[in-house]
């Protein structure tokens, strides 16, 4: 007689006989979101991190330095290459990283003639510069990049009046859009006296800067003064630069650079100082050019009080220039005239 096998049922699974894991026993953390969202609300570290990752997502461009807003104007304007009387530049390239240079200026009526002998040193991290004159003054300054983004700068003048002697010493980080600075200028661990200034300038869009700068300062013990600086830099393309900077609450300085061509560029510089203490509101307004040919470079400036200056650099042979410049005072009366050359080899 057969025997038969009992038969197996088998049962659908359902949602009502399937055993679903618990939060626990899975080993995660029941996060309730009214309680996280209320921790990220109060967090300032949520809006740091929310506004670096909208930093990250714009790409912005570095914006350069605080100091250097308006670099493209003093290389048009002759501010810093205008002189007068004789002078000769001789330099000596020793290596690809060591150069030396010597300096003569001819004396003027009631100024006697100098004489300054300096030696330069470069490498991808260190720059280091000294110069020495016949009175044994001696300026010397140096810049090392401990990384990419973070380098020290100091900087030393030792000077035959003790008053004009200085020490500085400089800090910077470059960031992607940002760029930070401390300074500190004779500062005395004794009586706390020095010069201490700090600036911070931030890209906002790709063509719009925004910075300030807080300086703190104390010529003397028990006095103290305090001035913040505010500065804007707009440049929409490459060939033109707008720059608006106050220095504390008395001055103003507002600059505008346009690249006319590739030989010409031209500026235009406003100051506004306005100092009610003293009763002085003053404006200065000056435009400058500067003009490039294939062997000699032309600039030329003028300001609103009949001051006219031009300077020519005519390199008359690879590694030698001859340079003439020029000044009228019209109000004053008075006019300045120089010559030099400079030799390079």
């Amino acid at each position: 007689m057969a025997s038969t096998a009992p038969s197996e049922t088998f049962t659908q699974p359902t949602a009502s006989n399937v055993a679903v894991p618990t939060v626990s026993e899975l080993g995660l953390k029941k996060v309730d979101f009214e309680e996280e969202l209320h921790f990220k609300f109060w967090n300032p570290l949520h809006y740091y991190r929310a506004l670096n990752q909208h930093r990250l997502r714009l790409n912005l461009p570095n914006p350069g330095q605080f100091e250097f807003l308006n670099k493209e104007i003093k290389t048009t304007m002759l501010t810093n290459f205008m002189f007068d009387g004789g002078r000769a530049d001789l330099a000596k390239i020793l290596s690809p990283n060591f150069q030396v240079m010597h300096s003569f200026q001819l004396g003027l009526p009631g100024q006697p003639s100098a004489f300054e002998f300096a030696g330069v040193y470069a490498d991808e991290d260190t720059l280091m510069h000294g110069k020495m004159d016949t009175d044994f003054n001696l300026q010397g300054r140096m810049n090392y990049a401990l990384s990419k983004k973070l380098q020290i700068k100091s900087q030393v003048q030792l000077m035959s009046n003790d008053s004009q002697s200085m020490l500085q010493l400089e800090g910077e980080y470059t960031g992607a859009d940002y760029t930070g600075n401390v300074k500190v200028i004779n500062p005395s661990l004794v009586d706390g006296t020095g010069i201490y200034t700090a600036s911070y300038l931030q890209s906002i869009t790709s063509k719009l800067s925004l910075g300030a700068e807080l300086l703190y300062q104390s010529p003397m013990p028990k006095i103290q003064e305090t001035s913040l600086s505010l500065a804007m830099r707009y440049q929409p393309s490459e060939d033109r630069a707008w720059v608006a900077q106050t220095q504390g609450s008395n001055l103003m300085t507002t600059s505008y650079w346009r690249k006319i061509s590739e030989k010409c560029e031209a500026g235009a510089e406003l100051q506004m100082l306005n100092v009610p203490s003293q009763g002085r509101r003053e404006a200065n307004c000056s435009v400058g050019v500067k003009y490039e040919f294939a062997a000699s470079t032309i600039r030329a400036m003028a300001d609103n009080l009949g001051k006219v200056s031009m300077l020519l650099e005519e390199k008359i042979a690879p590694g030698f220039s001859f340079l003439v410049s020029g000044e009228l005072d019209h109000l004053k009366g008075e006019n300045k005239f120089g010559v030099g050359l400079n030799l390079e080899s």
